[in-house]
């Protein structure tokens, strides 16, 4: 798949995880962009134009899930965009919860490198 015309937004309050999931993705081709809080994300969530957003679920200024519900709301938004969650320590309920949000994935940080959430993306992203 020719990743170079799909954007992604990365949402998350670690500098470094921006960093490496932005390198990684970059490195398969896409446009990444960035945003340090939940509410600054939403922000460029709604300015449209991404394919893919990754998401932490454990943020300042707007937690993850509480983005969830707002995009579930918009169905332009909706409609167009797939969400990956990312999470400290989600549980099963947990995961249960973000999905019935809206996140299409969810993984736990310290069980996936950035390789691999970077192939479920691809997968996910050539289902449309």
């Amino acid at each position: 798949m020719n990743n170079s015309r799909k954007k992604v937004l990365i949402i998350d309050d670690d500098q470094d995880l921006l960093e490496m999931y932005g390198h990684k993705f970059r490195a398969e081709g896409f446009k990444v962009e960035k945003a340090e809080n939940g509410a600054w994300g939403l922000k460029r969530i709604k300015e449209g134009g991404f394919d893919l957003v990754l998401l932490d679920m454990s943020m300042p200024a707007m937690n993850g899930l509480e983005m969830l519900k707002t995009v579930q709301g918009e169905k332009k938004i909706k409609d167009n965009v797939k969400i990956i969650a990312l999470s400290n320590t989600a549980l099963d309920e947990e995961i249960r919860e973000m999905k019935n949000c809206g996140a299409d994935l969810c993984f736990v940080k310290i069980k996936v490198t950035p390789g691999e959430v970077c192939s479920e993306a691809m997968k996910l992203l050539s289902k449309n």
